[in-house]
């Protein structure tokens, strides 16, 4: 039986989420109008992630090192010598198979050259689209063959090294996402690319979330992050909804 989620606009309105997520020609405007109300969000959610990974950063004093020095080593490494972009388009295509695969699609082609792929699948939604930008797979890579690793193991020894690669491939995914945001990707114009980056911003700022509590564990919890962001996102809408109702006063008063 299959199920379809509708949202009532209106008595006289309905919303598909099927037509709001796919038929461009009708729904590019209210795709924009949603990214649009999100903007608050995602600017509350950013500034929220990095605040308190700065303080982390800071007080976590010489635990971390690794993870600093990858991070600091894959900057150095792009900067001076290349981008592996063949790596990166390898990783990009991986990312919309999996997440097709995820989401009940089989993969027909799969194609890579040195900066370029491609790949066809049977289905297509914005989770498969998107997936690449906001879904580092070299660094849940990295994690997964750690955790496999500790059920044969004793892996603290080795966890400096996990701290490295997960560094590493974190700054990987973000230095190349930046730069291939920074040319214009078809993928984008699929939903619209306002609509598109508002997701793939707020899907990377829960995505990296989920990092920080499986790369450092003892610190970092998901609850308390998320309880954190979610406030804020509150208080930013409140403010910006009694702003509303105040200017809304005056300007009937002036009538």
């Amino acid at each position: 039986m299959s199920v379809i989620l509708v949202f009532k606009i209106s008595p006289f309105c309905k919303l598909n989420l099927e037509n709001f997520l796919y038929e461009d020609s009708k729904m590019k405007f209210l795709r924009n109008i949603f990214a649009f109300l999100l903007i608050p969000a995602v600017v509350v959610a950013g500034y929220t992630l990095i605040k308190s990974f700065l303080y982390f950063m800071v007080s976590s004093g010489n635990r971390y090192v690794p993870f600093w020095i990858g991070i600091l080593c894959y900057v150095v490494f792009q900067v001076i010598l290349y981008k592996p972009m063949k790596t990166y388009v390898f990783g990009h295509e991986l990312s919309h198979a999996i997440a097709g695969i995820l989401s009940g699609a089989r993969i027909k082609k799969f194609n890579i050259r040195k900066e370029s792929g491609s790949i066809v699948l049977t289905k297509d939604n914005i989770w498969i689209t998107l997936a690449p930008y906001f879904f580092p797979i070299y660094t849940f890579t990295v994690i997964i063959i750690y955790i496999f690793l500790g059920w044969f193991v004793d892996i603290k020894q080795f966890y400096g090294y996990f701290l490295f690669l997960a560094g590493f491939s974190i700054a990987f995914h973000v230095a190349l996402t930046i730069y291939i945001l920074s040319i214009e990707q078809s993928d984008l114009r699929i939903y619209g690319t306002f609509f598109s980056y508002i997701i793939i911003f707020m899907a990377n700022i829960a995505v990296f979330v989920l990092l920080a509590a499986l790369v450092f564990p003892d610190d970092i919890g998901v609850k308390d992050i998320c309880l954190r962001v979610f406030g804020n996102i509150a208080d930013i809408y409140k403010f910006i909804y009694a702003g509303v109702l105040e200017i809304w006063s005056a300007f009937r008063e002036t009538r």
